[in-house]
């Protein structure tokens, strides 16, 4: 199977799984890239503008941003969906876009609200979905609100098992509302690049490198990663240069990147399927846990699920005894704009822009959705309410 062949075979499963059209979808190397392409295009039209998003995210959904020579602007986060409420409320003259982005996969029930504001404004909407790849926010017709959907098939991403790759969705209805747009963006993501063979050789080496990273003692993983990095021999997820605001050009995908998704993408329902029903089980079994309180009771197939502690040192303590009985729990976003610019002269972050997320983003653990029927078990037992959890916690930890 060439290139064109594995790219139209993941566009038709990717449009199968939507219910949207194959030609609809666009590949790239990274997802970030082809968010950088959506910004890049806004600018050509419309020149230095600035684009309403969230603190409570990854530092490559902020850089394609600033790449596109446009200005993040920040809102607040809902404590529930961890997603962002009341753009509205940073709209100005300057203002050319939203990103609403679906944390850990919860797609808000504000997402209309936010749509309709976007179009009254006449405002580009993004539609952050690297959490939730093939799921997107709609109307109560099943619409696609968004213009531009950003889909991930990186690292940590629904798809454990491919490292590499971003799915770009135009909504073909951005055409009649806004077509010189609609082609720059599509003809700019039709004309990318292959990347550099170096580029190409570190992800086909990923893998393996990464087993050999994550065999080592944690007291010479993280060095031994670097060195990696500086040799040019690894990919880092979040690069140094990119906490300082910069991004390489964008690529598109390769053949070897698509063989990958293809073997795993047809998994893709019977993986959201356990998701879902493991999220339905942490709504049943944490509800009114006294050490914690759930952030969410959604029925929807999250990536990891959100829990938050009082205290930042509480959370702490449950974390470390939960990675030392070999649970993979995620501490998204701490510290914001994660993992933390370097400089926040390009990002132009203050705090007070955002309490919630200030005051909640390191009191929040995420816990995994796509463990088996007897991990569950096990993870539910440990976080189980007893008369005194916390101290309960501490004795288990110390056993």
């Amino acid at each position: 199977m060439n290139l064109d062949q594995s790219n139209l075979a993941i566009r038709k499963l990717l449009a199968s799984y939507s219910h949207t059209d194959p030609d609809d979808w666009f590949l790239t190397f990274k997802a970030r890239f082809g968010m950088a392409v959506a910004m890049q295009s806004i600018y050509d039209i419309y020149g230095h503008g600035e684009v309403i998003t969230q603190p409570y995210t990854c530092i490559t959904a902020i850089n394609p941003i600033i790449a596109g020579n446009l200005k993040p602007i920040y809102a607040d986060i809902d404590q529930q969906t961890l997603s962002i409420t009341h753009p509205e409320k940073l709209y100005n003259s300057k203002t050319v876009a939203i990103v609403m982005q679906h944390t850990l996969g919860i797609i808000g029930e504000d997402c209309q609200e936010i749509a309709d504001f976007a179009k009254r404004r006449r405002l580009v909407l993004f539609e952050d979905s690297a959490h939730c790849i093939t799921r997107m926010a709609t109307d109560k017709s099943g619409k696609i609100l968004a213009d531009i959907s950003i889909h991930s098939f990186g690292v940590e991403k629904v798809l454990q098992n491919t490292k590499f790759g971003g799915a770009i969705y135009v909504n073909p209805a951005l055409k009649q509302k806004n077509p010189q747009l609609y082609d720059k963006i599509t003809s700019k993501l039709l004309d990318l690049p292959q990347p550099p063979i170096g580029l190409k050789l570190r992800s086909r080496t990923y893998r393996f490198q990464n087993a050999i990273l994550h065999r080592m003692p944690n007291s010479l993983y993280h060095d031994l990663r670097n060195l990696a990095y500086k040799a040019h021999i690894f990919e880092l997820a979040v690069a140094p240069y990119e906490q300082s605001g910069e991004q390489s050009r964008p690529y598109a995908t390769t053949k070897y990147v698509n063989d990958i998704i293809l073997r795993h993408l047809p998994s893709l329902p019977s993986i959201y399927k356990r998701r879902l029903k493991n999220t339905q089980m942490y709504n049943k079994e944490l509800v009114k846990n006294p050490n914690f309180t759930q952030l969410t009771q959604t029925s929807q197939p999250l990536l990891a699920y959100p829990i938050l502690f009082p205290t930042a040192a509480e959370a702490t303590e449950v974390y470390d005894i939960l990675t030392s009985s070999k649970f993979h729990i995620r501490r998204w976003y701490s510290p914001l704009i994660y993992p933390g610019p370097t400089s926040n002269r390009r990002y132009h972050y203050s705090p007070k822009m955002a309490p919630i997320a200030e005051g909640i983003h390191a009191r929040v653990l995420c816990l995994p959705t796509d463990l088996t029927p007897e991990k569950m078990q096990t993870i539910l037992a440990i976080l189980r309410p007893v008369k005194n959890p916390v101290e309960k916690l501490i004795k288990t930890k110390n056993k």
